[in-house]
């Protein structure tokens, strides 16, 4: 054992070694951030939590072994993606910290607060069920107010209809045999509900009436973006989506399947473009008992207009498998003159 690590250490020791490790780390991080740097390599892009996690782990384990060169070679490539992941990724994480920490009373009594209009949304993609049972199990237990669905097809259509509509009266369902069927079940009523499409791929767009209150809604599914042809569309089919969204003369929420990270250049355009903001709350994607979710990558989000305040986001997991289902957040709708003051800044 003594020879081995005497062999790696001579090993670890060359220069030519540490070099090669360091441009590796380096083009690892640029393909991450600029993915279009090198096309073949692109997709490296979709796990750069798990990337930033690797090097974390790498430094610890050259640390350990007293390699202080190899130690700040991996340090240094997590402290990169991780600054890139946290400014990349717009959300009102912050403010719902210390609009938290604001409202605790001084005397530890909870604060008597004006009621305002609470919307819990859920969003599932029903393709990642192991069993149907499971899956409607995981669905009632979200107690959202409105659950998008997506990957809907006749089976399973009927199965949710069966299921669902004594508790969400109001649905509408597009039912389709391949990824693009799609349904909105609701505890509100449903209003205005149409289908516009992006070439043949539909997606659903209409008013959540809740409380004497409006809210708009656009759900969406779009193509898996697995090269330049593919991300064009997927960048094009983001763009109808924006005009759809700036259009909305209302608080608005655009939920679906985006086959996008957060920190992607397709999805920091969209929200830059529509103003929207995400509602996941980080990066990293966390497994029942909180562990980190080392091989999930987050394509599906729930994105939402300033009028709206995001107070609460979690990963949704099959009750008997543990796999991921979707996503749910929850808003509340903020004071007209609290949302005038906001983007007046």
């Amino acid at each position: 054992m003594t020879a081995l690590f005497t062999m790696i250490s001579k090993l670890l020791s060359r220069p030519i070694v540490q070099i090669a490790t360091a441009i590796l780390v380096a083009l690892s991080i640029l393909v991450s951030i600029y993915p279009a740097s090198i096309p073949p390599l692109s997709q490296m892009s979709n796990y750069a939590v798990q990337l930033m996690e690797f090097y974390f782990i790498a430094g610890l384990f050259f640390l350990f072994i007293k390699q202080p060169r190899f130690t700040f070679i991996f340090f240094g490539g997590c402290a990169v993606l991780c600054l890139f992941l946290r400014y990349s990724i717009k959300n009102s994480f912050i403010d719902r910290w210390r609009q938290t920490v604001i409202s605790r009373s001084v005397a530890g009594q909870p604060p008597v607060e004006e009621e305002l209009p609470v919307i819990k949304i859920a969003h599932f993609n029903v393709s990642n069920a192991e069993d149907m049972a499971g899956a409607i199990a995981t669905i009632r237990a979200s107690q959202a107010s409105v659950i998008s669905i997506h990957e809907v097809t006749p089976q399973w259509d009927q199965w949710l209809r069966d299921s669902l509509s004594p508790q969400y009266p109001f649905h509408h369902t597009l039912v389709d045999i391949g990824m693009f069927g799609m349904a909105i079940y609701s505890k509100y009523e449903l209003k205005q509900v149409d289908t516009f499409y992006y070439r043949d791929i539909p997606n659903l767009r209409g008013v959540i009436s809740i409380d004497g209150s409006s809210v708009g809604f656009i759900s969406t599914h779009t193509e898996p973006a697995l090269n330049d042809a593919s991300k064009q569309r997927l960048r094009d089919h983001l763009g109808v989506i924006t005009g759809q969204a700036r259009s909305a003369a209302m608080p608005v929420l655009v939920l679906g399947e985006f086959n996008a990270v957060s920190w992607s250049d397709e999805i920091q355009v969209f929200r830059d473009s529509t103003g929207l903001l995400e509602s996941r709350t980080g990066f990293i994607s966390y497994a029942p008992g909180g562990m980190s979710s080392f091989f999930d990558v987050p394509l599906d989000h729930v994105f939402y207009s300033q009028e709206l305040e995001c107070i609460a986001f979690s990963n949704l997991f099959s009750q008997k498998t543990n796999n991921r289902l979707g996503i749910t957040a929850t808003f509340r709708l903020r004071k007209p003159a609290s949302h005038v003051q906001k983007t007046a800044r």
